[in-house]
């Protein structure tokens, strides 16, 4: 994801500042819509675009990303927008409500909107396979910005690659278990920050880490299934994303769409020149019947 997605996970370096709001990026769009009523069931929506069409299905499992993009859906709030983040063997991004009718070379997809949806993160489940549609990240592993996504493309893995994300995924469980531990002594640790008293925080410090070893003691291990890894292995993907952003969905129709967006040719900015336009999306269910 592009750099200002991101912001490191809560540390014990007592940064806890995180914004835990849902505001909506346009007033006119309530949290939670009479179209966006949870149902239980996957939902369906078509983009039409400059560069074909492609259908994406939103998994039931994922309900708020999935109620979040049917509603800015119906909203039309995706029509007229451009393609940005175009990234070969990687990705393609669209959401920028900001680069309908953007000037050529303006750069897409920066934000300072606080507008977040908890993350529904599940690696277990859902992950960066090729045609894989997540949300890009404001604060990494706790909220998705409600705006904009992404679709894998990717290249094929090796084991190693594999293995070796399997032990940052887990190093991320283990650092939001401690961190949620860390939390009831926020001000404390700033105290002591604050008058240099490192025994005191390596005291806690050492018993947070005893603390966080027992709840992780009681937890699976993550580890990708063999269906997972044949997936990655011959088909391809991005798995260096798991465990960071939310998937909540895939494209079921059109993905060769998807690879000539995602081979454009693009400016220094990673947008596609010329332009690639979203011209509309669509509930399906909403289409009427011809």
């Amino acid at each position: 994801m592009k750099k200002y997605f991101a912001i490191m996970p809560l540390m014990l370096a007592f940064m806890f500042s995180v914004n835990c709001g849902n505001k909506t990026a346009d007033a006119g769009m309530s949290a939670f819509d009479a179209d966006t009523v949870i149902i239980d069931r996957d939902q369906f929506v078509r983009f039409e675009t400059t560069a074909g069409n492609f259908t994406i299905k939103l998994y039931r499992e994922t309900p708020l990303h999935r109620h979040n993009m049917v509603r800015y859906a119906r909203h039309g709030k995706y029509d007229g927008q451009l393609f940005f983040g175009v990234q070969k063997g990687y990705k393609i991004q669209c959401g920028d409500i900001n680069s309908v009718g953007a000037a050529k070379g303006v750069e897409l997809g920066i934000t300072d909107k606080p507008d977040t949806i908890a993350s529904e993160i599940q690696p277990s489940r859902f992950y960066h396979k090729k045609g894989a549609v997540g949300q890009a990240s404001l604060t990494q592993f706790h909220f998705s910005t409600s705006q904009q996504f992404y679709i894998v493309t990717g290249t094929k893995a090796k084991e190693a690659d594999l293995a070796k994300q399997e032990k940052a995924i887990n190093k991320r469980y283990r650092q939001a278990v401690k961190d949620s531990l860390t939390q009831p002594y926020a001000d404390q640790l700033r105290e002591w920050q604050k008058y240099k008293d490192s025994k005191k925080i390596s005291k806690l410090n050492n018993q947070l880490n005893k603390e966080t070893d027992a709840i992780m003691a009681t937890r699976p291990t993550f580890k990708y299934s063999k269906a997972q890894t044949d997936d990655y292995l011959n088909n391809g993907g991005t798995p260096g994303l798991d465990g960071q952003y939310t998937v909540f969905g895939e494209v079921t129709e059109g993905y060769e769409v998807i690879e000539k967006i995602c081979g454009s040719h693009t400016d220094r900015h990673f947008r596609p020149d010329p332009d690639v336009k979203i011209i509309r999306a669509y509930v399906i269910e909403d289409e009427p019947v011809q």
